[in-house]
């Protein structure tokens, strides 16, 4: 990870995330670490940088409490969004503490609810196809964003794992 340029990861918590979800060959390991690297900033935030009102009100995240889109922004290394997508990983977890918000969980899964994200969006099934980094941007980040980036830590992913 530290050639991938993080310096603050718990190795213990991604190892236990990439065996829970199955994100266990290179295509999928490669593809999962470089997402969680640009959404991250490698490792550096796991909460989301802007303050959710965008997300206020969005009924198809599951927002419909006063208050829902800064609570339930993103959060982790890809971002849960979203009242619907934080009770989901709740009850998957089993731990309704994760309805307090994004800073339970940034604090406590930032590996595992990406993992978990990864695998409720069919990501090892599209990697496994021989999916190009579009194609992966596109499902994690719903268009191209910073597509350059990504591709150039898909790249360097692929020279150390």
């Amino acid at each position: 990870m530290r050639r991938m340029g993080w310096t603050n990861y718990n190795l213990g918590d991604l190892n236990s995330c990439l065996a829970r979800f199955e994100i266990n060959n290179p295509a999928r390991i490669r593809h999962f670490i470089s997402q969680c690297s640009h959404e991250s900033g490698n490792g550096r935030w796991t909460r989301e940088i802007a303050n959710g009102w965008a997300y206020e009100g969005r009924r198809d995240l599951g927002n419909t409490q006063p208050g829902d889109g800064p609570r339930f922004k993103g959060a982790g290394y890809l971002q849960l969004t979203g009242r619907a997508n934080y009770q989901n990983f709740a009850n998957y977890i089993q731990d309704q503490g994760v309805m307090q918000g994004v800073d339970y969980v940034a604090d406590r899964y930032p590996w595992t609810c990406s993992g978990y994200w990864w695998m409720r969006n069919g990501m090892n099934g599209l990697c496994d196809s021989g999916a190009s980094v579009e194609q992966v941007t596109r499902r994690v980040n719903g268009g191209y964003n910073d597509l350059e980036d990504r591709r150039a830590k898909y790249n360097l992913a692929c020279t150390i794992f």
